[in-house]
């Protein structure tokens, strides 16, 4: 999906807005761009008065490591004013070390915060007892889910940046209607399940643009 575009009242204050991340933040389940979360924030902050320049980077697959080295250095050349990072999946299904989760992780943030002037908002994995897994693997992915999302939380809190705890947010509705909020695969959400997230993202993205 080409998600990259231009949203608001071209006479509202300009932000520019970066997000990074993996398969969800690239839109994979939600069918048509505007159904993607990256999508349905910047239209929420258009209709609270910003003109705002979308840029996403998320790629499909993508662990932390890959921020470092496939997102980050494009997100900087933009300097951007506010950058969502959405990441943590793929660490859990590949079995990626914590160490490497919080080494890695850190290196992201403190680049973003040395060389952009941009505010951060970040989340970690959702949780994870995808349909698709069969027991006992959900909740082995859940139980894994959780620890990577620990860390990449523990990171931004450290690294003074704002956190969305996506997981505890939504897990409960996903699992309240599993058929409804996840896509055909059973894996990735689906534009309801993406709805979901934009509702417990845009509360703490609204505050750190505010603030």
């Amino acid at each position: 999906l080409k998600l990259n575009d231009t949203f608001g009242d071209p006479a509202d204050e300009n932000i520019r807005f970066v997000v990074m991340g993996d398969s969800t933040s690239a839109g994979v389940g939600a069918i048509e761009p505007a159904n993607s979360y990256p999508q349905l924030l910047a239209r929420r902050l258009a209709a609270d008065g910003y003109r705002v320049e979308l840029h996403v980077f998320g790629i499909s697959g993508a662990r932390v490591a890959d921020l470092l080295n496939d997102q980050l250095e494009q997100a900087i050349a933009l300097n951007p004013d506010y950058v969502f990072i959405g990441i943590g999946a793929n660490d859990v299904t590949h079995v990626t070390s914590l160490d490497e989760v919080r080494d890695d992780m850190t290196e992201v943030l403190q680049r973003l915060e040395s060389e952009t002037d941009a505010d951060i908002v970040i989340a970690g994995a959702p949780d994870m007892r995808a349909p698709t897994f069969l027991e006992p693997l959900r909740s082995l992915a859940g139980w894994r889910g959780r620890r990577v999302t620990e860390v990449i939380e523990q990171v931004g809190r450290e690294q003074n940046v704002a956190v969305v705890e996506l997981a505890e947010e939504t897990g409960h509705l996903f699992a309240s209607d599993s058929e409804r909020y996840h896509s055909t695969d059973d894996f990735h959400p689906s534009a309801d399940g993406y709805e979901l997230w934009a509702d417990a993202i845009y509360p703490v993205l609204r505050e750190t643009v505010e603030g």
